[in-house]
């Protein structure tokens, strides 16, 4: 690796450019730190005494301030909804938004500077598994957000690709929460919207497509297929999905599957998935992260508690971290690394 040593994944440091400050974790990357001048290969002839008294010049010494690598554009929330910045910012903007729209609370989290984990409970589905139901201790100085997962495992028929280890097989054409190796993700039927040129290194399946094209599925005007409730059409229900501009999307509210969709569809989604419903299930929380990298919750929606997941979960959920991002020129990495052991496969 050109001579650099590999940094520990979970050190923190703070790096300010101006006005800009932000929690990074120092990376591995090929080629940093300081050039040097290769040895030669050939031996120097001997110098020989100079017959006259030579002659001195001092040449003033030049400096230059190499700039401030460019921030990447960033992308904004859209739709109908009246957005309001919530949590953590990173490279100087909000990675959080949170809103309301047709009775419901929903939330925006960055395409670019944030990164979904698929994480599966201590229970559910099967196990053992890595991080054992919670967010791993290394990995909480990185969080931005988290919320619940999907069904029980006995209730649906899809797969679950996490850590290394699939459960079940991914069932082609199900709606599918994908999270790919260079941190990107998406929501889409599986075999349809993941990108066949990325490596796939998380999913999470749950039914059929909520939202597709920005529009709600027909199968929305079927409230037999979106699970059984405890409260009615009604019940407290959650989705995920993504916008225009690939940033992920999440609503959750006491609604009709159709209301739900029209909620996604409003803050700017255009394809989603119903995640978990019924209120012992649905919650969203996000996090503050204290100097020394831990982590204290903040139940936006839900009544499962805010550091619900800080403690073993017999449920699965999905982490959202601050992806690691390298800037041209920059020698820090901004937001975690990839998560060890999480899976590589088709």
């Amino acid at each position: 690796m050109g001579g650099v040593r590999a940094r520990a994944a979970a050190a923190v440091a703070v790096v300010a450019l101006g006005a800009l400050a932000a929690t990074v974790a120092e990376p591995a990357v090929e080629g940093a730190g300081a050039a040097t001048e290769p040895p030669s290969s050939t031996t120097a002839p001997r110098a020989t005494a100079p017959t006259t008294t030579p002659t001195t010049t001092t040449v003033a010494p030049t400096t230059s301030t190499a700039p401030v690598p460019a921030v990447p554009a960033a992308a904004a929330p859209g739709g109908s909804v009246g957005w309001a910045p919530q949590g953590r910012a990173v490279l100087g903007r909000p990675l959080l938004y949170t809103g309301s729209a047709g009775g419901a609370f929903v939330a925006w989290m960055d395409p670019q500077l944030a990164r979904p984990v698929v994480v599966p409970g201590s229970g559910d589905p099967g196990g053992p598994w890595p991080w054992g139901g919670q967010v791993a201790p290394e990995s909480r100085p990185f969080l931005l957000a988290s919320f619940n997962g999907g069904f029980k495992w006995g209730d649906f028929s899809g797969g679950v690709l996490a850590f290394g280890a699939a459960f079940r097989g991914l069932v082609p054409g199900q709606a599918s929460l994908i999270v790919y190796s260079d941190g990107s993700f998406t929501v889409g039927a599986w075999g349809r919207d993941n990108d066949p040129a990325k490596q796939v290194v998380g999913v999470r399946q749950n039914l059929q497509l909520l939202v597709d094209g920005g529009r709600p599925t027909p199968e929305t005007g079927s409230v037999g297929a979106w699970g059984g409730s405890v409260a009615g059409v009604a019940t407290m229900r959650s989705a995920v999905g993504v916008d225009a501009n690939g940033a992920l999307v999440w609503a959750g509210g006491r609604l009709a599957p159709v209301d739900l969709a029209n909620a996604i569809i409003a803050s700017g989604g255009v394809r989603a998935m119903e995640m978990d419903i019924n209120p012992d299930w649905v919650n969203f929380n996000s996090y503050d992260v204290a100097p020394d990298g831990s982590a204290h919750g903040n139940g936006l929606f839900g009544a499962t508690g805010p550091d619900r997941y800080l403690h073993p979960d017999a449920r699965d959920f999905v982490a959202v971290m601050v992806r690691g991002t390298v800037l041209p020129g920059a020698t820090a990495q901004v937001g975690a690394a990839p998560i060890k052991g999480e899976a590589r496969g088709g």
